[in-house]
């Protein structure tokens, strides 16, 4: 994923999340389905994606300052 496709993502989530269209736990489903999909990218040995799957989730982490679920790590 190039750098642009993940801020573009980061910002429609912070939006979401910002103007209270969209809820923590939804913020945090968002975050553990990312968790998964990196973990499945792992399993296919796509290390790339998968870093970029961690760093987009922890993005939104950090533009939220929404908790990932305590699975997610």
């Amino acid at each position: 994923m190039d750098l642009g496709t993940e801020l573009a993502i980061r910002a429609v989530i912070r939006g979401l999340f910002h103007t209270e269209a969209i809820d923590a736990r939804q913020v945090r489903g968002v975050m553990s389905a990312l968790a998964d999909a990196a973990g499945a990218a792992l399993d296919r040995r796509e290390a790339d994606s998968s870093k970029a799957l961690t760093r987009l989730r922890k993005g939104i982490h950090a533009d939220t300052a929404v908790s990932p679920s305590p699975s997610d790590g």
